[in-house]
């Protein structure tokens, strides 16, 4: 008896300790509605299997002339104040990513839908987000301090740069999270941070052929009196032999293991600011070998790269201007080599442009909104205008293919990861879009926003393969959404 009542005073007590602790919940919840009219930018309107060429999309039974959707981000953050030198930081949310539609059915991140011979496991190689679950767990770390060194143990967030490649999701609006699961440490030396890492990315089994690792380490120069920030950061993703990864780049409906891989990227990142005016680069470099993309090629090498210069002018306190240009490479067929390098879904320069997989519109099994920039050069011209409780901005983005099919030779369908035979010749115009956004803070936790944006469909989209190519629609968009931080 007094063994049970020693036992239940230690419980006690420490059930006493731990709500102790002091927990700070904050997180997000944005909900909106999206209206795509014409979205599939063609006047093709059979419903059915199309050339893997054709930029159409099979809508089966879907509605061909408009989609209207509805989606939620929900993000609940705890953070719990162990002592003065750890922290405990968690993330929840459901769906897929940070949320999902209303009455959803999404997929798997990396694979982009649960069908192996959709999958973008290739382009989609250093995209890391969670799966869809009723809840998931996008952070789950704690956070030693120490008098020479930060170290973060766990499943974690990161953001590198603009957040082009590496995207934490911390904007409005971003759906998903790059994350790792393993130890980061942080070393700060004057304004120079040293950052290595080591995390684990898949395990299909518990041994090292089933495993997906990436090692790395990020050097950051930070000087605040000078308005001046250069870093690199290098890391190397390697796989195992059966690490179960699949896709389908041939389009013959079968899928390949992807197998062992071994990529490396070097990201650069520049930010100066001069009085007014802010100048911000990036340039991600991906190279290595992907393993068996294509059928019977088992070390395919990958050379994919991009450039991207954001330039901001900041006229007073209400007038800012940005011109935004950027090169996103795409890959040419060639059996031995892959070239396309795909940007984060969170990294985006238009309303309509670029950021919905509109595969998703007639096939839940995807998500609408894990599309990214790719094969693509832009020039974007905005201006914004901000009164401190609502802001306007209008831009102009323009752009145009880097690779295009030509007749009689492979090339790829960079929309539906699919490589297939050129019957014609494809024009490289993208077209330009008009986007305007409204922004009204009703308080400090509450955002109302009301976006819309008219695509002018170039040519490029007009390619169905064929001798006589698609008639092209314009796209334009209506959106609206409210955004609470707590």
């Amino acid at each position: 008896m007094l063994k049970n009542l020693n036992k239940a005073a230690i419980l006690a007590t420490l059930a006493t300790s731990t709500l102790a602790l002091p927990i700070d919940w904050h997180g997000e919840l944005q909900t909106d509605l999206h209206s795509l009219g014409d979205y599939n930018r063609s006047v093709q309107q059979g419903a059915g299997p199309l050339d893997n060429g054709d930029q159409a999309f099979d809508m089966s039974d879907a509605d061909p002339d408009s989609s209207n959707f509805q989606t939620y981000i929900f993000k609940l953050q705890p953070t719990i104040i162990v002592n003065d030198s750890t922290t405990i930081n968690a993330e929840l949310t459901s769906g897929y990513g940070y949320g999902g539609n209303f009455g959803d059915s999404s997929n798997d991140g990396r694979t982009k839908t649960q069908v192996a011979t959709n999958s973008y496991a290739n382009a989609r190689y250093s995209f890391n987000t969670v799966t869809d679950n009723p809840v998931n767990l996008t952070q789950a770390n704690a956070v030693f301090y120490s008098d020479t060194a930060t170290y973060t143990v766990g499943r974690q967030k990161f953001n590198w740069g603009m957040g082009a490649i590496y995207n934490d999701g911390n904007t409005p609006g971003s759906r998903f999270a790059s994350m790792r699961d393993g130890i980061t440490i942080d070393f700060k030396i004057g304004n120079f941070k040293f950052s290595p890492y080591y995390s684990k990315i898949k395990a299909n089994n518990l041994t090292k052929t089933g495993r997906v690792k990436e090692m790395g380490i990020s050097l950051l120069y930070e000087n605040l009196d000078k308005e001046f920030t250069f870093g690199a950061l290098y890391n190397k993703n390697t796989s195992g032999s059966a690490t179960g990864i699949q896709t389908d780049v041939d389009g013959d409906t079968t899928e390949t293991d992807l197998g062992a891989t071994s990529v490396t990227m070097i990201d650069l990142y520049l930010k100066k600011t001069f009085g007014k005016y802010t100048v911000e680069a990036e340039v991600p470099l991906m190279t290595g070998d992907m393993g068996e993309i294509y059928p019977g090629v088992t070390d395919t090498e990958i050379d994919a790269k991009a450039f991207l210069l954001n330039n901001t002018y900041k006229l007073n306190t209400n007038h800012t201007f940005h011109f935004d240009f950027g090169m996103v490479s795409g890959s040419d067929a060639d059996n031995q080599t892959y070239g396309a390098m795909y940007l984060n879904p969170n990294f985006q320069v238009a309303n309509i442009m670029f950021r919905y997989n509109l595969a998703a519109i007639a096939d839940t099994n995807q998500n609408v909104f894990n599309s990214g920039i790719a094969n693509a050069t832009y020039a974007k011209f905005a201006h914004r205008y901000d009164s401190g409780t609502w802001s306007w901005t209008n831009s102009v983005v323009w752009a145009k293919a880097d690779q295009v099919a030509k007749s009689g030779s492979d090339a790829i369908n960079h929309e539906k990861n699919k490589r297939f035979t050129a019957n014609a010749d494809q024009a490289d115009d993208l077209g330009f879009e008009i986007d305007s956004n409204f922004s009204y803070k009703w308080n400090t936790s509450v955002t109302l926003n009301a976006n819309l944006g008219y695509f002018f469909v170039g040519d490029y989209y007009a390619f169905s393969n064929a001798a006589t190519p698609n008639e092209t629609n314009d796209t334009y968009l209506i959106y609206l959404g409210a955004d609470i931080k707590f």
